[in-house]
């Protein structure tokens, strides 16, 4: 379900701003997955890499927004490094947003019923952000602790 969770947000990072550019390539950004966390199931995490996790999630959800109906990052990778968040995040998020835009734009232009999924992006964010922050969080940090 957790892995469903990261696709979910990596899809809910669509944006129309700093990310609309890819700044590595399809096959950098396989390699850079690999290296990072997302790829192991979080119930299998150990403490370290649950607690930058949390870290991760906390940081994108507090700086998502949303204009223009299009999802925005309100930060760049130096603002990640500083909160201590690996760059490679950064750039894996980045581009994971790029995908997600391109998409969104595809499926509004075909107008085919998906598309209307996507068409109320602040309600999503806002609900996916209550929903973090008063369910999976929590749930998380409790994990956290019995490590």
């Amino acid at each position: 379900m957790k892995q469903l969770l990261f696709l979910f947000v990596m899809a809910m990072f669509a944006g129309c701003g700093v990310s609309d550019n890819k700044s590595i390539s399809f096959d950098e950004y396989q390699e850079l997955l690999k290296q990072t966390i997302f790829t192991i199931p979080d119930t299998m995490m150990n403490k370290e890499q649950l607690a930058l996790y949390i870290k991760i999630y906390d940081f994108m959800w507090e700086h998502i927004y949303v204009e223009d109906n299009c999802q925005k990052l309100s930060v760049g990778k130096d603002s990640m490094e500083k909160a201590g968040i690996p760059a490679i995040y950064y750039d894996v998020i980045t581009y994971s947003i790029a995908e997600t835009n391109e998409a969104v734009k595809e499926w509004i232009e075909a107008d085919d019923d998906i598309s209307h999924v996507f068409l109320k992006m602040d309600s999503l964010v806002n609900e996916s952000k209550v929903g973090y922050w008063n369910n999976i969080r929590p749930k998380l940090l409790k994990r956290l602790e019995a490590n």
